[in-house]
C-alpha cells in the first residue's frame, strides 16, 4: 500500500478553501460568466497539480519526516 503524502493532502485542502474563497468573493463575476465546468476544473485541477508535485516530483512530505525514508527502492 502507498503511504500517503500529509503534506499534499494539507495543501490540496488549504487549495480547495482558498480558490473557493477566491471565487466566490474577489472573480465572481469572470467566473460565473464561464460555463459551468469551469470552476470544478479550477479547483480540483490545482489539488491534482498539487498531488502529483509532491508525490512523484519533489517526493517529500515535510509533516511526515519518514515519508522519504520508507520509500521502496531498488536494492
Amino acid at each position: 500500500m502507498e503511504r500517503l503524502n500529509i503534506t499534499s493532502m494539507v495543501l490540496g485542502l488549504i487549495w480547495v478553501v482558498v480558490s473557493y474563497l477566491l471565487i466566490t468573493t474577489l472573480m465572481s463575476d469572470w467566473f460565473y460568466a464561464q460555463p459551468i465546468w469551469v470552476i470544478p476544473v479550477t479547483i480540483i485541477g490545482g489539488v491534482i497539480v498539487i498531488r502529483i508535485l509532491f508525490n512523484q516530483v519533489f517526493k517529500v512530505d515535510f509533516i511526515n519526516k519518514k515519508y522519504h525514508k520508507n520509500q521502496n527502492r531498488r536494492k
